[in-house]
């Protein structure tokens, strides 16, 4: 477990979150700000592939996933890395739909704050929001 709030567990990545990873990458609502569009399956295999290797280099930082503890469910996905700035870090995250407007995107900044200072002694965090999210 990299950090937990009152409702939500965040952790690595393991092989059998495959289904949440394409769940959000095939989903337009979920990717509208990302940039790109869907992925296939393989795709996001590599990618989750890519992810759990990145721990053993950056134990601390990287992408996770995001359970909740009462339902039971993966909730999303989130992730904290560095930036050009030594100490300088980014943090964002992306959720099943049907798990927004419950508060989860606040919870898991908050849990942010409290782990990037913590475990990894940030100076400052960075998370864009955009204006049609800013109610989750």
């Amino acid at each position: 477990m990299v950090f937990e709030t009152e409702r939500l567990v965040v952790r690595k990545f393991n092989n059998e979150d495959i289904d949440l990873i394409y769940d959000i990458n095939n989903d337009p609502e979920c990717i509208k700000f990302n940039g790109w569009d869907s992925m296939s399956y393989e795709d996001c295999q590599d990618v989750l592939r890519n992810w759990i290797e990145e721990y053993s280099t950056f134990a601390l930082t990287g992408a996770f996933c995001v359970e909740s503890k009462n339902e039971i469910s993966k909730v999303g996905m989130a992730f904290i890395v560095e930036k050009d700035k030594h100490g300088e870090f980014e943090i964002g995250f992306r959720l099943r739909r049907v798990h927004w407007d419950k508060g989860y995107a606040k919870e898991i900044t908050f849990g942010f704050i409290n782990y990037s200072r913590n475990k990894i002694n940030a100076n400052s965090l960075i998370e864009e929001i955009y204006r049609e999210t800013s109610s989750n």
